[in-house]
């Protein structure tokens, strides 16, 4: 059965390390389209990048948690993460491989940006019995990237500190 994640992140500014404030929304959907959870968070110091990894590191971890408890095990599902992240999609699809290969570094031997986020991305998706990544243009009417991305931006305007529901 496949189960799938919406998530979305987004930062006020967007420059790391200025006090930038960001947030990240995430909803959860069983094999019969019915939401499960949805949740998000809220960062300080932190760009839009890496709020879409956080959209999807939370996710799937709460996934994870999710089917060991209900559904007898991460390991023998699916996972779909809906995103409309070129960044997370591309860079995971065309750039991961290699970066593990060259000890997380690009091609021309800089050090990966937001290498910790694609660490814990590359730990998790194996918990499941097959990962994807589906990219979808956002703010283009489909309904659950929409409310990702409320959930995501509530959280910027919010004064709460980060957490996730």
């Amino acid at each position: 059965m496949e189960f799938t994640i919406y998530t979305d992140g987004g930062c006020s500014g967007n420059k790391r390390d200025s006090g930038c404030v960001g947030g990240y929304g995430f909803i959860i959907l069983d094999p019969e389209n019915k939401i499960l959870i949805e949740g998000g968070g809220r960062e300080i110091n932190t760009t839009n990048n890496m709020m879409e990894m956080v959209a999807v590191i939370k996710g799937l971890q709460i996934l994870k948690g999710i089917l060991n408890v209900s559904y007898g095990g991460s390991v023998i599902h699916d996972c779909a993460v809906i995103t409309d992240s070129k960044y997370v999609c591309e860079n995971w699809e065309d750039y991961l491989p290699d970066w593990k290969k060259n000890n997380w570094r690009k091609a021309n031997k800089k050090p990966v940006l937001n290498v910790r986020y694609w660490k814990e991305i590359d730990k998790l998706t194996p918990e499941f019995k097959s990962f994807r990544f589906k990219w979808v243009k956002g703010h283009n009417a489909n309904a659950l990237n929409e409310r990702a991305d409320a959930i995501a931006q509530g959280y910027i305007r919010s004064s709460q500190p980060q957490k996730h529901t």
